[in-house]
Order: structure tokens, then C-alpha cells, then sequence
């Protein structure tokens, strides 16, 4: 008997780890690819200091819009917040936002209320009027304000736009301040990888990573790329991700491959091979940049680092790689002048903005229309 409760327990304690991960892996996701997440807001402590006041995993306040919209009614529910006005622009901007990302995947909407809370509606007129242009938007999901409303976005410090997750305990996992244009994305995906993820046994596998890359489904694809480890299989896969997203991170993702697979090549590099491994993953990560439309001027740099690992190969050259790296070169330079020339915009700027010389501002646009021509 000792041993079965053991057991249970034992289980018990390992799927509230698990819940527990899946917290803290969401929070460093958004961390690192959402520049609108946070872990709560900010307090004045005097002087010049602010401390952040933490929210995530604490309860969410109470709150009673409707019969039907409070807390009460709503437990068991996951519940998304939207603080809105429509004196601002960022707010309307995500109330539709949300709207179209709910519209485009319903399903993961099941079991979840969503809800337009219009606060401090009357900080300004800027001749809107909110239950009007919520219809007239044809917002699916409800919107409520008054008393109640305000007193709700008070008791969270909400801003405009400020949105909060709630999950079905009435706990808050996740909030969102002001307006980018991944925001509704990133409310969605965290409901998907709390929510969907564990209701449907989704796995952390390629194939599933694969699955949503097919179905243009990105951000799905990086949630479960790094919940797994990096290695020689999705290497591709996550830099491709990664360029998509936030081609910064793919950048210092292939300086990481670099240094991992390059780690023994001399200064003399035409003495040097790459290893099989590093080939295909080089040529896959060519291959991408090189179907892409990146501007990147990283991202351009690491399709020519990457092509140049494919022509330091043993085996033979076809036309189509010097095809690709003769390409990709044009392209990478091209982006470098290009920002070789608005660099020199900046420096007539700044000649101009500190009255020199007309024969200085002269000598600068004269060179600049050399190197536009």
C-alpha cells in the first residue's frame, strides 16, 4: 500500500514538473522572441528607481463585468483580458489583431474567453464610440466597460493596450504591454502551448516541427524547436525558423555552428575540409537563405560563410554552387553598399543640422550621388 501511494505520488510531483517547465519555457520564449512580454509592472521605488512587481503565477484579481463575464462564472476557463480605449490606436490595432488570429484557428479557442475591457474610456474623445466601432469592426468576441472595467484594469496596473492570460485555475501566465505586430500572435501561441499542447499530447518532435513549418504555422515550429535539444537534425530547421522570427538569433545561431564545427580550421583554410555533418547542414542553411527574400545583411552573410563551407568540400563543384555563392555574394553586397549609402545620408544630415561649411554638405552630396549612380 506504501508503495503504491509512493508511486502516486511520485507521478503526481512529476506532472506538476512538467506543468512547471512548460511555465518556464514559455517565459523564456517570450522573453527572447516577443518584445512586448511581461513578467509584470513596473513600481515606482523612489528617486529614479523602478522595481518590477511580478504577476505571472499569481491569482488574477477579481472581476465582474456581466451575469456572464466575471470570474466566478468563467472559472475552468482560460480567459484573455484585452484592455482597450478607443482614444488609442495601439489598443484598436490589437483588438482586431486578436480577432483575426481567433478567426483564422477557432479550435484553440475552446474553453477559452476572450474579452474587450474598455478602461479609463474617458481619459480623451477622439470621437469614437466604443460599443459602435466594436460593431462596426465586427469584433467577435465581447467587449465590456464602466465602473467595472476601469476597476479591473486598476487592479492589474493595466496600460493601453495591456492584455493578461488567466488559465483555468484563475492564475495569470502571461501579460502583454503595448502594441507590436506579433503581439496577437504571441497571446495565441501561449494559449496553444499551455492549453492545446497538453489536451492534445502534442510531442516535441521533428516531424511535428515539420508539420507546422508545411503549414506556415512558424512561431509553433520555434516553441517546439527549443524545447529540444540542438543537433545535427534541426539545425536547419531551427535556423530557418529562427530567420524567419528573428534573424538576429539565426545569425548567432550559425556563429554557434561555427564555432562548434570550424573549431580545428587553420588560418590557412584551403588545407582545411569540412566533415560530412557540417556539409549538409551548411548546404541546407545555404540552400534556405538562397530560396529566401531575407534582406538581412546577416542573414546574407551567413548564405555566403555557409556556400563557402560547401566549396571547401572534397567532392566536386556543380555550376548551380557557384551559381548560389556568386548570387549570394551580389546580394550581400549590394545590402553592405546600400547601407554604405545611408550612412552617408546621415553624415549630409548632420553636416546640414551643424551649419558647416555649404562647400562641405557640396563635397558630401557629390559623393553620395557617385556611389547612387
Amino acid at each position: 500500500m506504501k508503495k503504491t501511494i509512493g508511486i502516486v505520488v511520485g507521478l503526481l510531483f512529476s506532472v506538476v514538473m512538467v506543468q512547471a517547465q512548460d511555465y518556464v519555457a514559455l517565459d523564456r520564449f517570450m522573453k527572447k522572441y516577443c518584445q512586448n512580454w511581461r513578467t509584470g509592472y513596473q513600481e515606482h521605488a523612489g528617486g529614479e528607481e523602478f522595481r518590477t512587481i511580478v504577476q505571472l503565477g499569481q491569482p488574477m484579481p477579481e472581476f465582474n463585468f456581466t451575469r456572464q463575464l466575471n470570474s466566478k462564472k468563467l472559472q475552468g476557463k482560460f480567459v484573455v483580458l484585452n484592455f482597450w480605449a478607443t482614444w488609442c490606436g495601439g489598443c484598436r490595432i490589437l483588438s482586431c489583431d486578436i480577432d483575426t488570429v481567433m478567426r483564422r484557428e477557432p479550435g484553440v479557442y475552446e474553453g477559452v474567453q476572450v474579452i474587450g475591457v474598455d478602461a479609463n474610456e474617458t481619459l480623451t474623445d477622439k470621437g469614437y464610440k466604443a460599443e459602435e466601432w466594436w460593431k462596426e469592426k465586427g469584433i467577435g468576441y465581447p467587449t465590456v466597460g464602466g465602473k467595472n472595467a476601469d476597476a479591473c484594469c486598476a487592479s492589474i496596473k493595466g496600460g493601453h493596450p495591456t492584455a493578461i492570460l488567466v488559465d483555468a485555475q484563475g492564475i495569470i501566465r502571461g501579460r502583454w504591454d503595448a502594441w507590436s505586430p506579433r503581439v496577437a500572435e504571441a497571446i495565441h501561441l501561449a494559449i496553444w502551448a499551455l492549453k492545446v499542447m497538453p489536451e492534445q499530447g502534442i510531442r516535441t518532435e521533428l516531424e511535428t516541427v515539420q508539420m507546422y513549418m508545411e503549414k506556415g504555422e512558424v512561431l509553433k515550429a520555434l516553441y517546439l524547436l527549443e524545447l529540444m535539444p540542438e543537433d545535427k537534425d534541426n539545425s536547419v530547421l531551427r535556423y530557418k525558423c529562427l530567420m524567419m522570427v528573428k534573424p538576429e538569433e539565426a545569425v548567432v545561431f550559425f556563429e554557434k555552428l561555427k564555432q562548434k564545427y570550424e573549431a580545428d580550421k587553420p588560418v590557412d583554410s584551403w588545407t582545411w575540409f569540412p566533415s560530412e555533418e557540417y556539409l549538409e547542414i551548411a548546404r541546407g542553411i545555404a540552400d534556405c537563405i538562397y530560396a529566401s527574400s531575407s534582406k538581412e545583411l546577416g542573414v546574407l552573410k551567413n548564405g555566403v560563410d555557409a556556400m563557402q563551407v560547401v566549396m571547401n568540400s572534397r567532392g566536386a563543384k556543380s555550376y548551380t554552387d557557384y551559381e548560389k555563392l556568386g548570387e549570394l555574394r551580389v546580394k550581400y553586397a549590394e545590402m553592405y553598399k546600400q547601407r554604405g549609402i545611408d550612412m552617408l545620408k546621415m553624415a549630409i544630415k548632420a553636416a546640414e543640422e551643424k551649419s558647416q561649411d555649404e562647400a562641405e554638405v557640396k563635397r558630401l552630396r557629390t559623393k553620395l550621388k557617385l556611389y547612387q549612380e
